[in-house]
């Protein structure tokens, strides 16, 4: 496994003039990194953290994170294929999505981080569900087409946990939908309710097998750790699922200082080092 930088962690940098994706991929180079993931922002508005969207942009973007040795693993889109509110609305965030699998494609990014949808009020499930099969099913079609990997995050509400993801990936059939684990979402950790975090690892051990792309919540550091779970376990139920990509830092205080990421990720950097120690692969 692999640790990078994703470009949530510096949302409040890039509100700042003269912080633009440049300037986060010096940052990631800086701290040691070896991937990034980069938010594109959503359909209909600007194109986020990555500054733009042209072809010679793109391209741009991914020799210069190349050259700090933090390669670009994933765009990271936003979408909602469920927004029954707007049918205008929705057919947007299908075309957004197509036009990203195009653009990843066109610069040689493997991944992009896709979406369901969230549930609305008084819509059957079953109505709500088959919108998305039947839209990230056509979407896989042209993913299959421009060899790209449609990575489904645990994000939304639709599809939010292993048995509704494992229905997804059935019901699409592709081998382009793969999944993006995001291993605290959906689990009330913080809260410290009883069982959380066993669901939250065995929900883990049902991702991650399928995985191409990864997140790693930071919460802080504590005691030489990241904070809110046990990160050896966490690291040995990615690395006995097969999974060996990268593992994108997100981290969760917006105002937090930014050098905590350089920390996080020199500890989870040593996690690994003493798992492969332990395997005798180091």
């Amino acid at each position: 496994m692999r640790i990078g930088l994703h470009s949530f962690s510096r949302r409040e940098a890039f509100k700042n003039p003269g912080y633009d994706v440049f300037t986060f991929l010096d940052e990631a180079g800086a701290w040691g990194f070896e991937s990034v993931e980069i938010m594109t922002g959503a359909a209909g508005k600007p194109p986020a953290d990555i500054g733009g969207d042209s072809p010679e942009h793109l391209k741009r973007v991914c020799a210069y994170a190349a050259e700090r040795g933090a390669a670009v693993h994933c765009f990271s889109t936003y979408n909602d294929f469920a927004f029954v509110g707007n049918e205008a609305w929705r057919q947007e965030n299908v075309r957004y999505i197509r036009d990203w699998i195009r653009k990843a494609a066109g610069c040689g990014v493997p991944n992009l981080r896709l979406l369901s949808g969230y549930w609305a009020k008084d819509r059957a499930h079953e109505e709500l569900e088959k919108l998305v099969i039947d839209e990230v099913r056509g979407c896989c079609e042209l993913a299959e087409r421009e060899g790209v990997n449609l990575a489904f995050e645990n994000h939304s509400t639709i599809f939010l946990y292993a048995d509704d993801i494992e229905r997804l990936l059935r019901a699409v059939d592709s081998p382009r939908l793969t999944t993006c684990p995001d291993p605290t979402n959906g689990f009330a950790i913080a809260e410290g309710k009883a069982g959380e975090l066993e669901r939250m690892y065995a929900n883990l051990e049902r991702l991650a097998g399928k995985a191409t792309n990864a997140h790693l919540k930071v919460f802080g550091v504590e005691n030489g750790t990241l904070a809110g779970f046990d990160l050896e376990r966490l690291l040995r139920t990615f690395a006995e699922a097969g999974y060996t990509g990268p593992l994108h830092l997100e981290l969760v205080t917006a105002d937090a200082d930014p050098r905590v990421l350089g920390q996080a990720r020199e500890i989870v950097s040593a996690a690994l080092e003493r798992m492969g120690a332990a395997s005798g692969r180091v």
